[in-house]
């Protein structure tokens, strides 16, 4: 008997995910659902209204607002992508693992992408860890449950909402998987308009680099992984800094 091969590609159901409009319809309410739940979150701990721009800078604050949203994304795409006929979860989502030789070759490949953008960043004098996070790592609180928030809540959350959801949606329309990889790192891009141009531009490389993982592999599991590796790393960085200073 022959043995298995590597599967070097996702695996596809008959059926197809929500259409492009359908897919950024859903895909902006749940983004402001969970803006909504992480506001709500920010103004009871942090006192009120007029102190909501304080408490933001608050990392102990920040990362339960980022806790107590993150099962709305999560559950709402769990959601969607069950109320979607001919397709299953699984396959919808992407909830499956690679072969672990794929998986190696891929999170390489994105660690090296990091040690590259970290090296560019000091050549060209910039911090490793961008300035706005550094308020957040100062007053973490709870060590555990900051690094949970950041290191597990948020890239699930992310994950499950940017590549599992949109860009299966988008992957399907006009723009190909191509496309729907860049439209979707450029999203997850806006939505870190604490950073300045060289953070967002940052990020996206690292959306569209978590984009093409997702579009190889098939496996949402494995981005939801190295997400977390990465802000694990940014986490220990931002961590030194403080510590030193």
């Amino acid at each position: 008997m022959s043995e298995p091969q590597e599967i070097s590609g996702p695996i596809h159901d008959e059926g197809t995910p929500w259409g492009p409009w359908a897919t950024v319809g859903f895909g902006t309410l749940v983004v402001a659902m969970e803006m909504v739940v992480q506001a709500v979150v920010v103004l009871v701990l942090g006192g009120g209204v007029t102190r909501v721009s304080d408490a933001f800078s608050q990392g102990w604050i920040v990362a339960r607002a980022v806790i107590l949203g993150a099962p709305i994304p999560i559950g709402a795409t769990l959601l969607l992508a069950r109320a979607r006929k001919g397709i299953s979860v699984s396959a919808y989502l992407g909830l499956s693992w690679p072969p672990a030789r794929q998986a190696l070759r891929w999170s390489l490949l994105l660690l090296g992408f990091l040690v590259a953008s970290d090296a560019l960043s000091l050549v060209l004098g910039r911090p490793v860890v961008p300035e706005p996070m550094m308020p957040s790592y100062r007053t973490a609180g709870s060590l555990p449950i900051f690094l949970f928030g950041f290191v597990v809540a948020a890239p699930l959350a992310e994950e499950f909402l940017f590549r599992g959801f949109l860009q299966a949606g988008l992957s399907k329309s006009r723009l190909r998987p191509i496309g729907a990889i860049v439209v979707t790192a450029l999203a997850w891009g806006i939505l870190h308009l604490q950073y300045d141009a060289y953070g967002i531009a940052t990020v996206m490389l690292t959306g569209t680099l978590l984009g093409l993982i997702r579009w190889r592999t098939g496996s949402l599991w494995l981005c939801a992984l190295l997400h977390g590796l990465a802000n694990a790393i940014a986490s220990a960085e931002a961590m030194f800094i403080v510590w030193r200073s």
